[in-house]
């Protein structure tokens, strides 16, 4: 438990870290506005409650394998879901991306100063 609480500690540090940076600041901007276009249109095209529609939104972009049961029924649906994936996927990707350098970054500089 307590290693988790310090890998959560880190975490944050390094997102704080790169909140500085204005890539991160565009990308996650970038995505904001993802999700957001992606959880309207799902509510109003397919009928889907807020929540449902934010989950889809949002765990369609996480690069895994997560099983909704919520599945775009329109045509219309289906080609904005291919193209959402395409766009929103490599935006998340890349933020992932960023985060993981910034904790990468983090480390460095926690063990250059045990290190002294």
């Amino acid at each position: 438990m307590i290693s988790l609480v310090i890998t959560i500690g880190r975490l944050l540090s390094a997102v704080y870290r790169a909140m500085k940076e204005p890539v991160f600041k565009s990308l996650l901007t970038t995505l904001l506005f993802i999700l957001f276009s992606g959880t309207m249109f799902y509510h109003n095209q397919e009928g889907w409650n807020w929540i449902d529609s934010f989950y889809y939104a949002f765990v369609s972009l996480i690069p895994s394998s997560v099983n909704t049961g919520l599945v775009p029924d329109t045509t219309i649906s289906k080609w904005f879901t291919i193209l959402y994936l395409v766009v929103g996927v490599g935006v998340m990707l890349m933020l992932l991306v960023t985060i993981g350098q910034a904790v990468i970054k983090f480390e460095k500089k926690e063990d250059q100063k045990r290190h002294k």
